[in-house]
């Protein structure tokens, strides 16, 4: 490899500063929770949806080691999306022709990969120099989930930190529009932020659009720039996928009908495909991160029904895209979910829970965005005993008690704001 293809991600090997446009003044909390690790020889991973910015989080970070007066030609960042390049080429290019003097001898060094899991078998790449060399921090990301995760897992154990980079937080997007809530007067900040909530919903949360007016604008660079990237480019690369058709059908479908219940001989039959297929295409697309699949949590809560999975749009923003005017509500449940990033609904014969924490504590959340009636809420919470549910409203705040049970609603977009102040106020 030669030194320039290296070069030419690395301008601060020259002057000293990362470019102002690579920058940007925000710095989400995942940068000061990595700040933490800093000095830990374990290597950073980071991996999210495309466009949440993780890119910009490494240049971020390379900054913060120019301004600790690391010094610049120390620092290595090299991106896998760009170029196609061998993780050991990269390395011995950088040690031979710019360090010019071996790893094991050199000062602490700082490596970015960027997009690593395009190269093939990064993950013993990695585990090979990270033996070989402490004096090496790495820093990875990549823009996939379960795979990334699992082969670092698998085969860096012991040797990896892993951090999900989420889409902006309701909060955050609101920060970054010079609008700040306090919990305790949350309700006379209403007026103010109903309509930043809306533009939220359209945006989900994606760094670079937050400034964005035009909706035409808005809806395609989320199809252009995060969907068809990764229906047309980054899974058929990682899978060997022919049939993008499907994969975009299968998107549709479900950003239409958030909360649509799989059937997989169903969907098999309507679509014309078989069912190992429509069962692969639905993994792919959770593996992206487009897709979540939400597990029936079964009385007891001691098992998850591996039929009824339900499957929403990972972001709200492509809810948004597909949704006519009057869907608002499913718009508004896959807020929800976005937020409280739920595993698990409830749901037997008669009666359902849209959604279902179980962390520590069991948190059941009914979104009625419409007219609000209860029967089947209350008779659901009676099936999994319990007294208390939580049930997200357009615009209703109460507290009451009906049969027994407390009953707390609050409007959408404070609960998507406060939701761990709210749950912990119960």
């Amino acid at each position: 490899m030669e030194l320039k293809r290296i070069e030419q991600f690395n301008d601060w090997w020259t002057t000293e500063k990362v470019r102002a446009n690579l920058l940007k003044p925000y710095k989400r909390p995942l940068f000061h929770d990595i700040l933490r690790y800093m000095d830990d020889r374990q290597i950073i991973l980071v991996y999210g949806l495309r466009r949440v910015g993780k890119t910009t989080l490494f240049y971020q970070l390379i900054q913060h080691l120019l301004d600790e007066g690391v010094d610049p030609g120390n620092i290595l960042y090299f991106s896998f999306d760009l170029t196609k390049a061998e993780i050991e080429d990269v390395l011995r290019t950088y040690e031979q022709e710019k360090l010019r003097r071996n790893f094991d001898t050199a000062e602490r060094i700082f490596v970015f990969f960027d997009e690593i899991h395009k190269t093939e078998n990064w993950q013993n790449e990695l585990k090979i120099f990270y033996d070989l060399y402490p004096n090496i921090k790495f820093f990875i990301c990549g823009s996939a989930s379960i795979n990334i995760q699992k082969r670092a897992t698998e085969s860096l154990a012991g040797r990896v930190y892993d951090f999900m980079l989420k889409p902006l937080s309701f909060k955050e997007f609101l920060k970054l529009k010079g609008v700040e809530v306090e919990f305790d007067e949350w309700q006379i900040y209403e007026r103010r932020v109903l309509p930043l909530f809306h533009d939220y919903l359209l945006k989900g949360g994606f760094p670079e659009i937050v400034e964005e007016r035009s909706e035409e604008k808005i809806k395609n660079y989320l199809r252009n720039n995060v969907i068809e990237r990764i229906i047309l480019v980054d899974l058929p690369a990682e899978f060997g996928i022919k049939d993008m058709e499907l994969l975009k059908t299968l998107v549709e479908l479900v950003a239409r009908n958030p909360g649509l219940r799989i059937n997989y001989d169903a969907l098999a039959r309507d679509l014309k495909r078989s069912k190992p297929t429509i069962i692969n295409y639905i993994s792919y697309l959770e593996y992206a991160l487009i897709l979540k699949l939400v597990r029936n949590l079964r009385p007891g809560f001691m098992a998850t029904s591996r039929k009824m999975r339900k499957a929403y749009p990972n972001n709200v923003a492509f809810s948004h895209i597909f949704a006519a005017p009057e869907d608002i509500g499913k718009v508004i449940e896959t807020a929800v979910l976005q937020e409280l990033d739920a595993e698990y609904y409830f749901r037997d014969n008669t009666t359902e829970i849209d959604f279902i924490l179980k962390d520590g504590k069991i948190v059941p959340v009914e979104v009625k965005y419409g007219k609000v009636e209860l029967k089947r809420f209350l008779r659901a919470l009676d099936k999994i005993e319990l007294d208390y549910g939580f049930v997200i409203t357009r615009d209703i705040y109460k507290e009451e008690e009906i049969n027994g049970k407390r009953i707390f609603m609050m409007p959408a977009w404070a609960f998507v704001l406060f939701k761990d102040e709210f749950i912990t106020k119960k």
